[in-house]
């Protein structure tokens, strides 16, 4: 489709910028509106379903659709009951799986799932963090294929299945909240403290902590000082100060959306570091000479069977986004060119 390119690079630009404003939202007030999500999930579940006609069958796109939108719907509005949608939504991938066996439906489900989980269970604490990287899963079910995008690490399969768009997104913003806890650390040392929570807590008067944005980490309670999960209960610094205590320990509210919109950037520009770890390049596994040619996005694999039949090459590919990974079981050579142009490299030049 001519206008794939368009249209992925029109979805990540469009997702960008709504995050961008998110996170400035987060930097200043901490409280992120909804319509950030509405509009990513909108965008993107419109943008995937249009790059999937022609490719995917119908069935499966609506599927896509639908199940996206209930979900969308459940995480956006308290009207929406998980009771409802999210069984509602796995029904219908289930019927479209069933029916057509396409896999790429199971990765935003799943996505939007593991993060709903992650969420439930505290390991992601602020409810805009886990609607950022839920409207990610619905809005890309695929790496976005733009060309000469990411520079550097390109994600490759069986990787990908793993390190979605989202789960990248969230790796790389995990990596760059080091840079706070590391200052964090920094000042604590120079104020002479160190051991438990040296990186993610600090002592500050109440006052300050009532201006700043952190979770009390300590009440007083029974007649002594106690410590507590993390809150935002200003009672508990009420109660500080009424027994004559002026400094509380806390944790600071860490603006992680601002760190998703640059993951996100990361992502799609750079793309991820961790596929560094799983690339084949120019290496020999089970009797196949391996190699990662830069082609176009959206290779019809029928192309590629025609070059093997037109050259008597029995080459089999494993197509991702933007690349095609070749085995050729015959003279192991390179792909030279690009494989719509109907050309090999000449038998006995090795791969690169």
């Amino acid at each position: 489709m001519w206008y794939a390119s368009l249209l992925w690079s029109f979805l990540t630009a469009f997702t960008a910028a709504v995050l961008i404003s998110a996170g400035a939202w987060d930097v200043r007030i901490r409280r992120i509106p909804d319509w950030h999500w509405a509009a990513v999930s909108a965008a993107g579940i419109v943008c995937a379903s249009m790059l999937w006609l022609g490719s995917a069958p119908n069935v499966s796109v609506a599927a896509y659709a639908v199940s996206s939108a209930v979900l969308a719907a459940y995480m956006l509005s308290e009207k929406v009951p998980g009771a409802v949608a999210i069984p509602l939504a796995a029904a219908v991938i289930a019927g479209a799986y069933a029916e057509t066996g396409c896999a790429s439906l199971l990765g935003p489900p799943i996505a939007f799932a593991a993060f709903l989980c992650m969420y439930a269970s505290g390991l992601i604490r602020g409810g805009a963090d886990a609607k950022a990287l839920m409207s990610l899963s619905l809005a890309f079910p695929a790496y976005p294929a733009i060309s000469g995008l990411p520079l550097y690490w390109a994600p490759s399969w069986p990787a990908s299945a793993v390190l979605c768009l989202p789960v990248s997104v969230l790796s790389l913003a995990a990596m760059f909240t080091a840079a706070p806890m590391l200052l964090l650390g920094v000042r604590n040392a120079f104020h002479g403290t160190s051991g438990r929570g040296m990186f993610t807590e600090c002592v500050m008067p109440t006052g300050k902590a009532r201006a700043s944005f952190v979770w009390t980490l300590e009440d007083h309670m029974g007649g002594k000082v106690v410590r507590t999960a993390p809150s935002e209960d200003p009672g508990a610094l009420d109660r500080l100060e009424e027994a004559g205590i002026r400094t509380v320990r806390a944790t600071p509210m860490v603006p992680f959306v601002a760190f998703i919109a640059t993951g996100f950037l990361a992502t799609a520009v750079l793309g991820n570091p961790l596929f560094a770890l799983f690339r084949e390049r120019g290496r020999v596994a089970d009797g196949f000479r391996i190699l990662s040619v830069p082609t176009p996005s959206w290779h019809s694999l029928t192309d590629i069977k025609n070059i093997g039949c037109i050259f008597h090459h029995r080459v089999t590919a494993t197509i991702t986004h933007s690349r095609i990974i070749l085995r050729c079981s015959a003279c192991a050579c390179s792909m030279s060119t690009c494989p719509r142009r109907g050309r090999l490299c000449p038998p006995g030049i090795p791969a690169s």
